[in-house]
């Protein structure tokens, strides 16, 4: 489905998936460079007992793609994100769930507008000092560089993708080439000419995230962390800092045989730690 938000007084489409009818809503973000389609597995592992939206964040695969009109910094990804939780109705109701570049979102968005989520799950994210890693500073490195320089870049870029994903799993069996083009690749040849390609620059170069974006203290609500062991761009420090900072209850869950793409590497083991992490606070009123 296609929700149309608006941002500083221009119009943009996000594009979301949606499995499940009933139960909890869960909206799930993803990071550098993937898209919606990351969370399938988990999506469908959660379907029978909750309704979960799967969103590709602005710049990435079937949402919108500006790339002079929008600076995708964290902060304004999450203004992004508030405005389709408005939009499918799910304030103050939905579960935040988490990944990579989408957790800095997601930390910033629960510091800033608690009233919108109830709960908070981290997987593998950005946090502090952890960003940007180098692979998506050699992408920046491309912004603003002439049409037959990135035309020969992303030939160079095409090539390496899979590699890429591959170094992010555990053992990279996930990451056949089949899944690598039709879930991922494919959205960074979106057209017309580079236009998906110089999207992917773009929103390596645009993040930045400063001390004064995520204010700890505000995060009140439950938090679940969830930390792959094999991650090999994260560090695992991450999860215990983040527990030290954020001011409501966290709990830390460790997935070993796992890279960072644990949604690819381990989905049902992702999906029952999330459905846990729910049901241990569901009869609660926090």
């Amino acid at each position: 489905m296609k929700v149309k938000v608006k941002f500083k007084e221009k119009e943009f489409s996000v594009n979301v998936e949606k499995r499940g009818d009933n139960g909890v809503p869960i909206l799930m973000l993803h990071g550098i460079p993937t898209n919606a389609r990351l969370w399938r597995h988990v999506q469908k592992a959660l379907e029978n007992d909750y309704v979960t939206y799967a969103m590709d964040m602005i710049g990435y695969g079937q949402s919108d793609m500006p790339l002079d009109d929008f600076n995708h910094s964290l902060v304004n990804q999450a203004e992004i994100v508030k405005e389709v939780i408005t939009g499918l109705g799910i304030k103050g109701k939905v579960i935040l769930v988490a990944h990579d570049h989408g957790g800095g979102v997601a930390q910033i968005l629960a510091s800033k507008y608690a009233e919108y989520i109830t709960r908070l799950v981290l997987i593998d994210p950005v946090c502090f000092d952890q960003w940007p890693v180098c692979e998506v500073e050699g992408l920046a490195a491309l912004d603003g560089a002439d049409e037959q320089t990135l035309q020969a870049a992303m030939g160079q870029a095409v090539a390496n993708f899979p590699a890429l994903l591959r170094m992010g799993s555990y053992d990279g069996s996930p990451f056949t080439d089949k899944n690598c083009k039709q879930n991922y690749l494919q959205f960074w040849g979106r057209g017309p000419g580079l236009t998906g390609f110089k999207s992917l620059i773009r929103v390596s170069a645009d993040p930045k995230q400063s001390d004064t974006d995520v204010d700890y203290s505000n995060i009140k609500c439950p938090t679940l962390v969830v930390w792959a062991e094999n991650d090999n761009f994260m560090s695992k420090d991450g999860a215990n800092m983040l527990k030290n900072a954020i001011r409501g209850p966290v709990r830390v869950q460790y997935i070993p045989q796992a890279g960072h793409w644990v949604q690819e590497d381990k989905p049902n083991e992702v999906s029952f730690y999330i459905k846990d992490f729910i049901t241990e606070w569901e009869s609660l009123n926090i």
